[in-house]
């Protein structure tokens, strides 16, 4: 989604138009395959509080940055997600797919922390 006009050169590449909400609802219940989406943080944000994104591909790098724009903003509701698969580059890397997940009800922070430190047995 852009409000200007752009040009692509990649193959099954198209432009949205008007609401994203509404457009991408649309596309997906077009027949065909997957869509993907690469890199905005603002488009993700608003995909995954509709509910229209199946899975959400993270890319963790070993190193704390500590600027530019945040995935999860404070104070909105929570986002309940499973993990599907993880994988670890040699680079240390960390390829984190998640799925959505059943609602977590009023989870907080603080119910997170008692899985902290826990693996499965």
């Amino acid at each position: 989604m852009s409000k200007q006009k752009l040009e692509f050169t990649w193959r099954n590449s198209e432009q949205l138009e008007g609401d994203l909400v509404e457009a991408v609802t649309a596309l997906k219940n077009e027949p065909g395959r997957n869509i993907a989406l690469s890199g905005s943080v603002s488009v993700v944000r608003q995909l995954l509080a509709a509910g229209l994104l199946d899975e959400l591909h993270l890319l963790v790098h070993p190193i704390a940055v500590r600027k530019g724009m945040r995935l999860f903003d404070e104070g909105e509701t929570a986002i309940p997600l499973r993990l599907i698969s993880s994988e670890t580059f040699r680079t240390g890397v960390l390829n984190l797919v998640y799925g959505q997940a059943e609602s977590t009800g009023d989870a907080t922070y603080e119910d997170a922390k008692l899985y902290l430190g826990q693996r499965e047995q």
